[in-house]
């Protein structure tokens, strides 16, 4: 459980806002931050729109966070303003921390200002909208809602530059008056372990094959198809190798019939949500990523630190790359990513603890900066 606060020192109010909550890299990327920050001072709620079933909502109550739904449903957008609006009223928040996929959420922050919340958070983790038949609209309003909502943050965040670029005003980027925050993870923790890797292996029956590994929620964005059709070609090529994902989505079902189509069903592991990424890094042989796009990628952070050689998209943001042994690939090119898959011979490197490219995703490090964000009204009085 969470400790309690200092006597005579009042804990800051934090409100993390998500439209929706489930087992994603936001999710994961707060439940590590949550569990390294001093929580004595601060009360922390989580607020979403829709709140799925997720891996990390009990391990994060269990320090004592507090999680609200609002409708229950992100297209419900009067309903959650009002219930948002409400909440904020009632727990008379210091800091607002607004994690966002499109500009249209950033309405929150005109609220937060209304209600006086001093801190106000645009944390941007996204570069492009979903595929729709209506993403040339919701692209107006993305556009019309950064240029309008922005003028009431206090602070821009965000994963990558083209994050920076996809949410905030051109200003804001030109100016450089956002902040880099990486999605931050313990890196002692992804460390390969021989040990490890053989009781995986052995418990899903990977004993002697070339295991190529991809984590991420199962949907068109992480582009887990195509990395189906070319494990086709790596497979009649090399019939000992075996493609592992790890994660759930809207698309698991699509993914699992078309496996089968292709005469993969016995060759593909579709192993669902982990909390132990880690284990199950040290299994793989490779890490394939090639997501149409990402804010950061801290999947493919993960995969790095765990000294696996990585193959991904070049849609893929230049900070997500933080090893020497990375291969960026147009999703375009299946050839050339059958062909570079063919050519890896399961080597890792063995420690990346040293790399300071890597170290600036030090979960402890930015525990401690968000910590001093935090508080920042209580200290300025």
């Amino acid at each position: 459980m969470r400790m309690k606060a200092n006597e005579g020192f009042p804990q800051s109010r934090v409100c993390i806002f998500s439209q929706t909550w489930s087992s994603g890299g936001i999710e994961s990327f707060f439940n590590n931050l949550l569990h390294y920050m001093d929580l004595s001072h601060f009360e922390v709620d989580i607020v979403v729109e829709k709140l799925e079933e997720s891996i990390f909502r009990g391990p994060l109550e269990e320090l004592g966070v507090s999680f609200y739904e609002l409708s229950g449903s992100s297209h419900r957008i009067l309903e959650n303003y009002k219930e948002f609006a409400r909440l904020i009223k009632r727990k008379k928040y210091d800091v607002l921390h607004l994690n966002v996929f499109q500009a249209q959420a950033m309405m929150y922050l005109r609220l937060a200002k209304n209600q006086g919340i001093p801190i106000r958070i645009a944390h941007s983790h996204n570069t492009e909208l979903r595929r729709s038949r209506t993403k040339w609209l919701k692209m107006l309003v993305h556009e019309g809602g950064k240029r309008l909502f922005s003028l009431y943050a206090t602070d821009f965040w965000a994963c990558s530059q083209l994050a920076a670029r996809f949410m905030f005003p051109k200003n804001v980027v030109k100016k450089e008056q956002y902040c880099f925050i990486p999605n931050g993870i313990n890196l002692e923790k992804f460390q390969f372990n021989i040990s490890t890797r053989r009781e995986k292996r052995k418990e899903l029956h990977l004993e002697n094959t070339f295991v190529i590994g991809n984590i991420g929620r199962l949907c068109y964005q992480k582009n887990q198809r195509f990395l189906l059709n070319v494990f086709s070609d790596v497979y009649q090529n090399m019939p000992e190798s075996r493609l592992l994902l790890v994660g759930d989505g809207d698309d698991r079902k699509e993914l699992e019939l078309y496996a089968e189509s292709l005469g993969l069903l016995d060759s593909v592991i579709i192993y669902g949500t982990s909390n132990h990424v880690e284990e199950l890094l040290c299994a793989m042989d490779v890490f394939a990523f090639p997501s149409l796009f990402e804010g950061l990628g801290i999947a493919m952070i993960e995969a790095q630190a765990s000294g696996l050689p990585v193959i991904c998209s070049d849609q893929i943001p230049k900070e997500s790359v933080v090893s020497d042994d990375v291969y960026r690939i147009s999703v375009h090119d299946r050839d050339g990513w059958v062909k570079a898959l063919l050519r890896m011979d399961g080597g890792r490197q063995k420690c990346l603890l040293e790399n300071e490219l890597l170290s600036n995703y030090d979960i402890r490090r930015l525990s401690r900066q968000m910590e001093k964000i935090y508080c920042r009204k209580r200290k300025n009085g």
